[in-house]
């Protein structure tokens, strides 16, 4: 956002920051029409007319804010429900009060609160932040109100992540916020927020709840019986199974720092993290994070951290109640710079891709801990591997992350075993996924195993230790194509891939 003018084709410029030759530039640039200025030191392209404008201020909301409200937490309503429909968002500052900002699109509301407190997280380099969850949930109790959601919606809240998290969560969650209600000047909202979370606890263990979430966890840790038969049937396919065993030849060192590299590189690109890959051969080889897309940056380091270090390259998670808290801080440092998607946390809303309705909130605990567990009566390797990833992404615990999550759980298996880890490329990705998905919907195993089986042979052929050499090989296998219509995955040598 801050820094040199590229182009006029900047979306979004803030002049701050910028030398006084290039705030000339911006002016002559809003003086012939290219560039509009929406408030004072921010300048929009004014191409595409006033939706277009309004969609590139709205997408830069967090830079902007920042920018405008420096130090400032999204905070009260806005940090319980993110994004609003009119784009209004809520903002604590300690001097900057009662004011509201009002841009094409977009506007901030100013209320008289301190700055970043404890646990409030940074919205990347913006100079935003992101009221923590405690603080959050003091600044919405009392009268329901233009700013704040009240205490109806916070009791939901409270009811959605005891399901998803257990008591231990809200017991936390209660000391957290009692550190920091003096500061808020919030004494009051904490007493209502400890009669809230005691009641909870204490009805839950009486069987006395109303809501039907509460009923479910009066009953103990729910299982999604649907799911279970599924797994069951894997498991089954999986003990009689001909696999290959692929044993892991890569040095260590080098050679797996560059598998690890392409190991993220498709892991995120699959999921709409999009990166040249010579781009993300400089973040992830040179920790070079690019300043206009940190996170995606962190993203690609994220995965490939996991993929590389010990323990997490050659330790799954141990099957059982240990089994989600260990997923659930692989998928914190996978996704630390995105405290939007709330990294190490279990979702609170059912999740859906396409017509595929995933495990429950008030049902994942108890999944995780039950498929876990049959995941042990499945033969190491290989065969538990594969069961390993569809646990993982049919349960999908999280808000995102899930499928990075889920390949990465496979290959520490395989890690573990002393096997080949297994790399799914852009242009195969779409087929495996159908493969998923026909196991999903028609309880049919074979294609997804085969599918699996077949990754692990074409990416066994690479010879890791010349990245440069690994990258030419990926080109001419069509490996990073999208159009499995236009293109067709080759092994090195040209040949096609064989089914078996």
């Amino acid at each position: 956002m801050n820094g040199t003018v590229q182009s006029p084709s900047d979306d979004v410029i803030v002049t701050s920051g910028l030398s006084a030759a290039e705030r000339r530039k911006v002016e002559r640039l809003a003086a012939t029409g290219v560039f509009s200025r929406i408030f004072k030191g921010v300048y929009v392209n004014a191409e595409g007319g006033s939706d277009e404008v309004q969609r590139r201020v709205r997408s830069r909301w967090m830079d902007i804010g920042g920018t405008l409200i420096p130090g400032g937490v999204v905070s009260h309503i806005s940090a319980m429900r993110g994004q609003t429909q009119e784009s209004v968002w809520t903002v604590s500052h300690p001097t900057l009060v009662r004011k509201r900002l009002e841009l094409p699109g977009l506007a901030f509301q100013v209320v008289k609160g301190p700055g970043p407190l404890p646990g409030d997280m940074p919205l990347g380099q913006s100079g935003l932040y992101w009221a923590s969850q405690a603080r959050m949930l003091l600044e919405n109790l009392g009268r329901k109100a233009p700013r704040r959601v009240g205490q109806e919606e916070v009791e939901a809240w409270l009811i959605k992540h005891l399901n998803a998290s257990g008591e231990q969560f809200l017991n936390d969650l209660r000391d957290k916020a009692a550190s920091l209600a003096e500061r808020l000047g919030m004494q009051a909202q904490l007493e209502i927020l400890r009669s809230l979370i005691g009641e909870l606890l204490g009805t839950h263990e009486k069987g006395e709840l109303k809501t039907h979430d509460g009923m479910l966890i009066s009953q103990g840790k729910s299982v999604d019986r649907d799911r279970m038969e599924r797994f069951g049937l894997l498991a089954n396919y999986l003990r009689g199974a001909a696999l290959p065993r692929i044993e892991e030849v890569v040095p260590a060192g080098v050679p797996r720092h560059n598998r690890a590299f392409i190991e993220s590189y498709f892991s995120n690109y699959v999921e709409g993290t999009k990166f040249a890959i010579e781009d993300a051969r400089d973040i992830v080889m040179h920790q070079r994070v690019m300043p206009t897309r940190p996170k995606d940056s962190h993203d690609i380091l994220g995965v490939f951290q996991l993929a590389v270090e010990a323990p997490y390259r050659h330790s799954p998670p141990i099957a059982g109640e240990e089994f989600l808290p260990m997923l659930q801080d692989w998928h914190a440092r996978m996704l630390h710079a995105r405290p939007e998607a709330s990294p190490g946390s279990i979702k609170t809303r059912v999740n859906y891709a396409g017509t595929t309705q995933f495990v429950s909130p008030s049902h994942v605990r108890g999944t995780f801990e039950e498929g876990s567990r049959l995941a042990m009566t499945v033969p190491e390797g290989m065969p538990r591997a594969v069961f390993y990833l569809f646990l993982v992404a049919e349960i999908h615990p999280f808000e995102d992350g899930n499928g990075r999550v889920s390949r990465l759980v496979m290959n520490a298996e395989l890690s573990r075993t002393g096997l080949h880890r297994i790399i799914v490329p852009t242009l195969f990705h779409p087929q495996f996924v159908d493969c998923l998905r026909k196991l999903t919907r028609d309880n049919e195993p074979a294609d997804y195993v085969r599918s699996l089986a077949k990754m692990a042979r074409w990416c066994a052929q690479f010879d890791y230790r010349d990245l440069d050499g690994v990258i030419e090989n990926l080109k001419k296998t069509n490996a990073m194509e999208e159009s499995p219509t236009q293109y067709q995955l080759l092994n090195i040598d040209g040949g096609r891939i064989l089914a078996e």
